[in-house]
């Protein structure tokens, strides 16, 4: 039986569940601003409109991650990355954690640069350390933090990202031996 002839309702019911696997964020978004709406109609329209602005504003770090990510598949540029992480694994994690600190992405924005080194074939315990460092500390993060609360806060924010990296990292890497 071809899709053309299934009955209405099965059709429906595909296209359904094929989007549901496919857009569960994304339905998820939605299917919360509907609850939200559902109970109060004003909290749903400040709500979208503050996720609107928020998107927005995170925007630009993710194209520029994309762009990153993209540039180094299309330069050949991630083999030279991934080959940056061959090596024992404690320095891996050593150099993902320090890369996280001094990285300047956000929470958001690492996201597609882990996909990305991932995809290079990256171990999962390096990339984990630079993900966890990564929003807890980066350069423009460090001069706000110097200029507000002093430097020596910065500094010490700064190496709990840095051992927040190291930890994480470590962790996986001592869980995935006793798991094999």
């Amino acid at each position: 039986m071809t899709e053309q002839s299934l009955p209405l309702p099965s059709r429906t019911s595909l296209w359904v569940s094929g989007v549901w696997r496919k857009e569960k964020p994304w339905l998820a978004v939605v299917l919360i601003l509907l609850g939200v709406w559902v109970l109060d109609a004003a909290q749903a329209g400040q709500s979208l409109e503050l996720m609107l602005r928020q998107l927005a504003s995170v925007a630009p770090f993710l194209a520029a991650s994309v762009l990153i990510a993209a540039w180094a598949n299309a330069t050949g540029a991630d083999g030279l990355i991934s080959r940056a992480f061959v090596g024992a694994p404690t320095t891996m994690i050593i150099m993902g954690a320090l890369a996280g600190a001094l990285s300047p992405f956000c929470s958001c924005g690492v996201i597609p640069l882990i996909a990305a080194l991932l995809a290079m074939g990256v171990p999962l315990a390096p990339v984990m350390a630079f993900w966890l460092a990564s929003p807890l500390m980066d350069p423009a993060m460090f001069a706000l933090t110097t200029g507000i609360i002093g430097v020596e806060f910065a500094l010490a924010k700064a190496l709990v990202a840095i051992g927040m990296g190291l930890f994480g990292g470590a962790l996986y890497t001592s869980w995935s031996k006793e798991m094999l």
